[in-house]
């Protein structure tokens, strides 16, 4: 199963990496390329347009009140460029993926027109509603979640994110405080402070780094660390049939360089240092009482290294996941690849090579957007692999208003540890059964769904569109429950709401689905979509 996915997966990154239709870029008149820049002009634009009738009432005008604008400052210590520098189209893109990607404004837009002795630069941008003091719920089924909080994702204009909450669900309470700096006095390190307190144990993380924050950007530092303490869970049928304690802590330095040479394409070299230690004790069958074979005590330390390859081609999409925001998805074909080799004279219990590997690819063929994903992970001890799970991601939408959106995943494992499984539910996209239904070591999955825009800016604030869909999945090899026991299919229908204005994500789904047992309607509100974008490439 392993060699399978491995071929289909180089087959689908080589069918994506052909030559697009679309260009990566919108039409620049070439003649700017490498003038002056002689002003950039800042056109900052709050959550709602007052001087539309639509939007004009109290409303509103109270919530752009309440709103702090974003800072001319922040949105100029974010750009590739500044006043004197020669004018560079492929620069100005990359800044509004930058802006766009903080998740704090949307759309962006950055043009340039020629003026005497130069060009003149126009960043124009939205902010979103980024004060988040509520409530959220989700619902997969009769697995159920809730989460109230307040955050702050754009302090006081300047890009810093704030948050405390409170959360519940099937495993868990929790209290979480966080705190996230992109861009530390305009030096472009980066700050992400994360603790959490469970009702059974407690977390606490920091990375503090400067990345690749361009695809220009010649070197990367940083370091991370993360200490953790909780119960780990094995699920059948949505419920927990196993349980057992995990202790973890994790430490990582690291730097790299971006290679010289290249042109269009950047490739990045980074070295390291990993130490990661996880403990595992008391790990029981719930219903029994009886001892579960417990996962290995791992303790892995040794030097990393990485390779990854970024293609400067991207577009800027709508109609995608939802309607009425800029999404940025890059073209390709991108791919990493990390080795991490411990042993005991580097602190480590026994010689092991750790490795992960990630593609992908996009194509845009008119309205359809091609999408095509791969992933690969394990460990090599003793002669053979442990822990190797390998997975492939293939998806093709129609843009716009209207129109088809189809996925195929699939993921195998060999040797798969034992406090990890490959379960299928509601929320992988089988959307008749619960979440964690049926047990496996590999799973599979397609998903086609129709869906159509009905009314957009309902009352300036969000959009609405229905959805029908059918979905069908199987699982193999079970360990602690049961598997599909073949493949298993439903059908639905459903709402979706685009939030781009209001919400914490763009989009939130309400689906009923109907399962091929005749078991009755399982009801899911998520904010997550079938399609989710690799990590940002830049």
């Amino acid at each position: 199963m392993i060699r399978t996915l491995e071929r289909a997966c180089i087959l689908s990154i080589l069918i994506l990496s052909l030559p697009n239709i679309a260009t990566a870029d919108p039409e620049v008149d070439p003649t700017l390329e490498g003038l002056p820049i002689i002003a950039i002009h800042i056109d900052r634009k709050d959550i709602f347009d007052t001087s539309d009738p639509k939007t004009k009432a109290w409303f509103y005008r109270w919530a752009n009140a309440l709103h702090i604008i974003s800072k001319e400052d922040f949105i100029r210590s974010m750009l590739l460029f500044k006043e004197d520098d020669a004018f560079s189209a492929s620069r100005a893109a990359e800044s509004a993926r930058m802006l766009r990607g903080l998740g704090i404004m949307n759309p962006v837009n950055i043009t340039a027109h020629r003026v005497d002795g130069g060009v003149d630069v126009m960043v124009e941008t939205r902010d979103q509603w980024t004060l988040k003091a509520g409530a959220s719920l989700g619902v997969f089924g009769s697995n159920a979640s809730y989460k109230v909080d307040v955050e702050e994702e754009n302090l006081l204009g300047w890009g810093k994110a704030v948050s405390v909450a409170y959360e519940s669900d099937i495993e868990r309470d929790s209290w979480s405080l966080g705190y996230f700096d992109p861009n530390v006095f305009n030096s472009r390190w980066r700050v992400n402070l994360a603790h959490a307190t469970y009702s059974d144990g407690f977390s606490d993380r920091v990375v503090v780094d400067r990345p690749f924050y361009s695809l220009a950007t010649p070197w990367t530092w940083g370091v991370s660390g993360l200490r953790k303490e909780l119960n780990d869970h094995l699920y059948s049928q949505s419920e927990s049939v196993v349980e057992g304690l995990h202790e973890s802590e994790r430490l990582s330095v690291w730097g790299g360089a971006r290679l010289p040479g290249g042109g269009h394409i950047t490739r990045r070299l980074i070295a390291g240092w990993d130490y990661s230690q996880n403990l595992y004790s008391d790990w029981m069958w719930e219903d029994t009482g009886t001892p579960y074979p417990q996962p290995e005590d791992r303790l892995i330390s040794g030097p990393r290294l990485s390779y990854e390859q970024v293609v400067d081609r991207f577009i800027v999409v709508e109609g995608f996941r939802a309607w009425t925001v800029q999404e940025d998805v890059p073209l390709g074909p991108n791919f990493s690849l990390t080795t991490i080799f411990s042993a005991p004279r580097f602190g480590g219990d026994r010689e092991r090579l750790l490795m992960a590997g990630r593609a992908h690819a996009a194509s845009q063929r008119g309205r359809w957007l091609l999408l095509g994903d791969t992933w690969l992970s394990g460990r090599l001890e003793d002669g053979s692999t442990h822990n190797l799970v390998a997975g492939l991601q293939i998806g093709a939408a129609q843009l716009g208003i209207s129109g088809w959106q189809i996925r195929l995943f699939v993921e195998g494992s060999r040797r798969l540890d034992r406090d990890r499984q490959l379960t299928l539910g509601a929320d992988i996209g089988l959307r008749g059964w619960d979440p964690n239904y049926f047990d496996g070591t590999g799973r599979a999955l397609l998903n086609v769904q129709w869906r159509k825009l009905l009314k957009k800016e309902l009352l300036g604030l969000f959009s609405l569109g229905i959805v029908f869909f059918g979905d069908a999945g199987k699982t193999w090899d079970p360990r602690v429950g049961p598997d599909t026991d073949g493949v298993r299919f439903d059908a639905g229908a459903g709402l979706l709401f685009d939030l781009s204005h209001i919400g914490r994500s763009t989009l939130l789904r309400v689906d009923a689905a109907v399962p091929d047992d005749g078991t009755g309607v399982t009801v899911t509100i998520s904010t997550s979509t079938i399609f989710r974008l690799p990590k940002r490439w830049r």
